[in-house]
């Protein structure tokens, strides 16, 4: 596959993953606001509201898990690279530490798959507002997919950099040097 295809679907799930944090944020503080708004100003209740709001924190929680994979800002054992001074050392630590995430997260991934399958079958409802269940369910296995698929290249890249010799550079990292290549060559 052409890496322009591949550079233009990276692009393109960033930009989704963006979005759906963006938009779920932004609707979860609006509906918040209204919350709080016309029970305490009108003393009047708001059907339903956190239950939308939860289920948008879901969304926002499993998308953002993603996100936070892609940018390399996941919670980290950074004492570790103390105890082994020699760089190679470090690199295959790093590559057991992807391998050991990676299979974890598939183990997560099959669980959440598992679960979005019963609830297609189930069809469970929301109490209040009776919204079907799965489209609650399917953000846990779109999170989970997102943290397989940045894990997946981040060990593959550990890999590489392993058997070269060369430091690792995050898919993060990179993107965020070629949009600075970009810049500069704009201006």
């Amino acid at each position: 596959m052409d890496t322009t295809v591949l550079s233009l679907l990276h692009n393109k799930l960033l930009w989704l993953q963006r979005l759906v944090m963006g938009l779920t944020t932004i609707a979860f503080s609006v509906l918040i606001f209204i919350q709080v708004f016309i029970r305490y100003f009108l003393d009047l209740p708001l059907y339903g509201v956190e239950e939308i709001a939860v289920y948008l924190a879901v969304w926002l929680y499993f998308i953002g898990s993603g996100y936070g994979v892609y940018r390399g800002n996941h919670i980290s054992a950074g004492v570790m690279d103390i105890a082994f001074s020699s760089p190679s050392a470090r690199a295959a630590l790093h590559v057991l530490v992807s391998l050991i995430s990676l299979a974890i997260i598939v183990w997560i991934f099959w669980i959440c798959l598992g679960y979005f399958q019963w609830s297609l079958a189930r069809a469970p409802k929301s109490p209040e507002l009776r919204i079907p269940l799965y489209y609650v369910h399917a953000a846990m296995l779109a999170g989970t997919g997102l943290m397989f698929f940045y894990t997946l290249i981040e060990l593959a890249g550990r890999l590489h950099c392993l058997a070269t010799g060369r430091p690792y550079h995050s898919l993060a990292t990179i993107d965020d040097n070629d949009t600075a290549h970009k810049t500069e060559g704009k201006s």
